[in-house]
């Protein structure tokens, strides 16, 4: 069912940090993949042949992404899968009997939901569909 991992996503309170670690110490590579979303703003990095995005909210302790640092503090935040077909995607989970959160299929760039945490080990994942700008953004294969 899922195409391909795109990143690992971690939530950061501090995205000048977040940067310096990946980039300077670790000696990631920033892509350009990066911008805001809403109530976040999100940055990603080529690290080990691998795509890394750090996610940190306007505002400490709102929005989606500043509740669950307020609630579970900095780190791991979540998965980042690609599938064809959104849609099918979604049947095939809800058969599945996962639970489906932030079901978005009305953007015509980025188009997903994530799979509840609760039914995949604590983990929350995304999925979403590919398209020419998601394959663009996942930086160069590797």
């Amino acid at each position: 069912m899922l195409k391909r991992l795109d990143h690992v996503s971690i939530g950061v309170l501090d995205i000048d940090k977040a940067r310096e670690l990946f980039c300077e110490v670790l000696g990631g590579e920033i892509l350009p993949d990066a911008g805001e979303s809403g109530d976040f703003d999100w940055m990603t990095f080529l690290l080990g042949g691998k795509k890394v995005e750090v996610v940190t909210p306007h505002v400490a302790g709102e929005g989606g992404v500043g509740s669950y640092l307020a609630k579970y503090g900095e780190g791991f935040h979540h998965l980042s899968c690609a599938v064809e077909n959104l849609i099918e995607a979604r049947e095939y989970f809800e058969s599945k009997e996962l639970r489906i959160l932030g079901y978005n299929e009305d953007s015509p760039s980025f188009k997903h939901f994530y799979l509840h945490p609760k039914d995949t080990f604590g983990a929350l994942i995304q999925v979403f569909e590919e398209s020419e700008e998601t394959l663009r953004d996942a930086g160069p294969p590797v």
